[in-house]
C-alpha cells in the first residue's frame, strides 16, 4: 500500500463522528419499516406478494447454514475455480433474515444473520488478485453492511464477537479495496475513464455504508464528495455524462438512498442528474427511441447502440421511482409497474442476479397516501469542484434541504446540448444528447421520509 493510500485510510478510520447519524440509516430505515408493516397488516399488493415471495427463500430461513470461507474468488484462473457464488449466496441470506427480523420481530432470524457475519468476520482473509476483487468488495460489501445496520437494534449481535469480528474484517478487506480503487491505485486505472461506472459506485456504495454503520463522517463525507467532484466514472458528472447502465442507475440509487437517509440530497444533485440518466436508460430499455453519438474513452469507441439484452430488467427501479414519483407518468414508472419485483437470490444464479438487494416493492414502494401533494419543485443543488477529492468534504459544502419528488413528463424535450452516455451489454453503448436542465414538472410530491439536517 502507498504511504500516502495508507495514511488517509487509518485515518479515515480513526476518524469519529462529528454528527450523529442516523440508525438504522442505509438503504431501510425504521420509517420504511413502519410502512411495510402498515402496508402488510392489510394484505396490501404489491408489498405483501414481494414479502410472500422473500419469505419463501432458502436464504430467508433461521435454519440457513453459513458457507464462509478464506478466500473469495469471483473468476476461474490460473487453476482456481470461482467460488465467489458463497459469498453471494451468505450475502442474501444476512439481508433478507435481517429484514425478516425487522418485520417480524424474531430473534431466530436475526440470530442467523449474525451468524453469517460473524462467520465471514472470522473466515475471510483474503479476496482474488484479479480486478475483480474490486466488485466483490464493492457489489457484495454494501449489502453485508445494509444486514449488519438493520441488526444494530439487535443487542445480542451488537454486543457479540460477531460484530467485532465482523466490523474488523470489514475494514480489513472491504474498505481498504474501496479506497484504493477510488484512489486509482491499481494499475488497470491509468486510465481512470477506462471501467464502467457501477466499478466505481459500488465501491462508493460500499464505504459510505460502513461509514453510517461505524459513525464515521470523513468516510461517509468522501463518499459524498467523490459523488460530486470526483475524476472517475463514479462521479455523477461523469456516470451521467459516460456512462449510463442499469447496475449504474441502480447502484446511483444506492449511494442517493444511503445519503437521504442521513439528511444529504443527492437525489437532487446538479438538477437531479440521477433522474435525467435513469430516464435515458429506461426511455432506450423500454423499447423507444433516444438520441445518441458514436463514443471513445481512448481505449475503445461505441459506434451504435447495442441491442444486447435490450429490456431486461434489474430490480433496481422501484427505489428510483418511489423518490422520484408516485404517479406512474414517466418512463422510468413504465419499468416498476404491475407485479411486485424481485429481490437478491430470487432471479437465479450468477452475479448479476446477487448486485443488488432489491425487493423495491416490499422495501421502498411508497404509495401515494405516503406521498402528500405539493405546490412546489425540488431545488436541485449546483455542482461543486474540490482540488483533492480523495479529501472528504467540509460540512459547510453539504446540503442542508430536502428535495421533494418531480414527476416528469414521457415526452420530456431533448436539449442540444451532448453528454456522453454509455453502457455494458445490458443496455446502450455510445454517446447521446440528454437534458441539462430538467423538463417541466407534471406533478410534485413532497418527501415524505423523516429525516433530519445536516448542519
Amino acid at each position: 500500500m502507498s504511504s500516502l493510500l495508507s495514511t488517509s485510510f487509518y485515518l479515515f478510520l480513526l476518524f469519529s463522528s462529528v454528527f450523529a447519524f442516523n440508525h438504522p440509516g442505509l438503504l431501510v430505515n425504521n420509517a420504511d419499516i413502519a410502512r411495510i408493516k402498515t402496508k402488510l397488516s392489510t394484505r396490501a399488493d404489491p408489498w405483501q406478494a414481494s414479502w410472500n415471495k422473500l419469505k419463501s427463500l432458502r436464504y430467508s430461513q433461521s435454519t440457513y447454514v453459513d458457507q464462509a470461507v478464506s478466500r473469495v474468488h469471483r473468476g476461474t484462473f490460473n487453476g482456481v475455480k470461482s467460488n465467489a457464488d458463497l459469498l453471494w449466496h451468505d450475502v442474501a441470506a444476512a439481508f433478507n433474515l435481517a429484514v425478516r427480523w425487522k418485520i417480524e420481530g424474531n430473534a431466530s432470524y436475526a440470530e442467523t444473520a449474525s451468524n453469517i457475519l460473524g462467520a465471514w468476520g472470522r473466515t475471510l482473509n483474503a479476496l482474488d488478485n484479479s480486478d475483480d476483487q474490486y466488485l466483490l468488495a464493492g457489489l457484495q460489501g454494501y449489502q453485508l453492511v445494509n444486514a449488519a445496520e438493520l441488526l444494530r437494534d439487535y443487542t445480542p449481535f451488537e454486543s457479540s464477537s460477531n460484530a467485532r469480528a465482523f466490523t474488523t474484517m470489514f475494514q480489513d478487506i472491504f474498505v481498504y479495496r474501496n479506497l484504493f480503487f477510488l484512489n486509482h491505485q491499481a494499475p488497470s486505472e491509468h486510465n481512470v475513464k477506462h471501467f464502467h461506472a457501477n466499478w466505481e459506485l459500488c465501491n462508493m456504495a460500499s464505504a459510505m455504508a460502513f461509514g453510517v454503520y461505524t459513525d464515521n463522517a470523513m468516510l461517509f463525507d468522501f463518499v459524498v464528495e467523490y459523488f460530486k467532484s470526483g475524476t472517475g466514472n463514479g462521479a455523477i458528472n461523469n456516470a451521467i455524462t459516460n456512462l449510463v447502465l442499469e447496475p449504474g442507475t441502480g447502484l446511483l440509487g444506492v449511494i442517493a438512498q444511503q445519503a437521504w437517509n442521513q439528511g444529504v440530497d443527492l437525489y437532487g444533485y446538479n438538477d437531479s442528474r440521477i433522474l435525467h440518466g435513469a430516464e435515458y436508460f429506461a426511455r432506450y430499455n423500454l423499447g423507444n427511441d433516444v438520441p445518441f453519438e458514436p463514443w471513445t474513452n481512448s481505449i475503445v469507441s461505441f459506434t451504435h447502440i447495442s441491442l444486447d439484452s435490450r429490456g431486461a430488467v434489474r430490480p433496481t427501479w422501484e427505489l428510483l421511482y418511489a423518490h422520484y414519483t408516485t404517479l406512474f407518468k414517466n418512463y422510468t414508472a413504465e419499468s416498476t409497474q404491475s407485479s411486485f419485483k424481485p429481490g437478491v437470490g430470487l432471479g437465479g444464479e450468477g452475479s448479476g442476479h446477487f448486485d443488488g438487494v432489491g425487493w423495491g416493492s416490499l422495501l421502498h414502494r411508497l404509495g401515494e397516501d405516503y406521498v402528500p401533494a405539493v405546490s412546489s419543485t425540488s431545488l436541485a443543488s449546483q455542482p461543486t469542484t474540490s482540488s483533492n477529492p480523495f479529501v472528504a468534504s467540509s460540512a459547510s459544502t453539504l446540503l442542508t434541504k430536502t428535495s421533494a419528488y418531480v414527476t416528469k413528463s414521457p415526452s420530456m424535450s431533448f436539449q442540444t446540448s451532448t453528454v456522453t452516455i454509455i453502457t455494458t451489454s445490458q443496455s446502450v453503448l455510445g454517446t447521446s444528447s440528454v437534458p441539462t436542465t430538467a423538463s417541466e414538472a407534471t406533478s410534485v410530491n413532497a418527501c415524505a421520509r423523516k429525516h433530519r439536517t445536516r448542519t
